[in-house]
């Protein structure tokens, strides 16, 4: 049963599943052999966070990405990360190591290059729970869950429309994620708050930019 919720869920965040794509019950069932209470628990569970949503005489459908809920996302963010960042400033000027955040570094460090847009969003939200959890807030982020849906879904279609180098000297988008990650601990470590907020502040309207952007290429996928 969590095999199937979390290689469906995947699909979902990756857009293999796409906006308005119908989920069936019993062809779910047919497929993996599972009974139809199973599938319909995790079909709920992923209505619940916003994924799927039920509509009369259709079933599950893969909700659109909704431009209002990106919007409250990216603002919420922005402030508890604003938050977080003092704090782990403040960890760092009285001495203390951030053991969380160095070892997810060194871990990004070993991955060359990510094997899919799944795991590229998965490795970039990754790096800002490390944050959290680095100062015992990773609580902070359990009420976004509704909305961050969108926030991952925006992240890889950007990557799987992105991820490639216009000109031989610029940088693809898991480039620019690995540039925007190294800043932000080289900033850490400096105690430089105000380019830490200003760097948090420039990702957060770039997911907005990334967003009329990506609308006016998979408009179907919107709302």
């Amino acid at each position: 049963m969590e095999q199937l919720y979390e290689e469906l869920k995947r699909k979902l965040i990756a857009v293999e599943l796409k906006p308005g794509e119908r989920l069936s019950e019993n062809a779910l069932s047919a497929e993996t052999g599972m009974n139809r209470p199973h599938i319909r628990k995790i079909l709920t569970n992923l209505s619940d966070e916003g994924y799927l949503e039920t509509l009369p005489q259709k079933g599950s459908v893969v909700t659109k990405i909704k431009r209002n809920m990106i919007r409250e996302a990216t603002h919420a963010h922005l402030v508890i990360e604003q938050a977080i960042l003092s704090e782990l400033v403040n960890k760092v000027k009285n001495g203390e190591e951030l053991n969380i955040v160095n070892n997810y570094v060194l871990k990004l460090r070993t991955i060359k290059k990510p094997q899919s847009e799944y795991e590229m969003v998965m490795l970039e939200w990754g790096f800002y729970n490390s944050l959290a959890k680095e100062c015992g807030r990773e609580y902070a982020y359990s009420y976004l869950d509704k909305i961050d849906c969108d926030m991952y879904r925006l992240s890889s279609l950007k990557y799987s429309t992105y991820n490639y180098n216009v000109y031989n000297s610029s940088l693809n988008a898991w480039e620019n994620t690995m540039v925007e990650i190294r800043l932000m601990t080289e900033q850490l470590k400096s105690c430089q708050f105000e380019l830490l907020t200003m760097i948090c502040s420039n990702r957060y309207n770039g997911f907005l930019v990334t967003m009329d952007t990506l609308e006016s290429i998979y408009g179907d996928y919107f709302e």
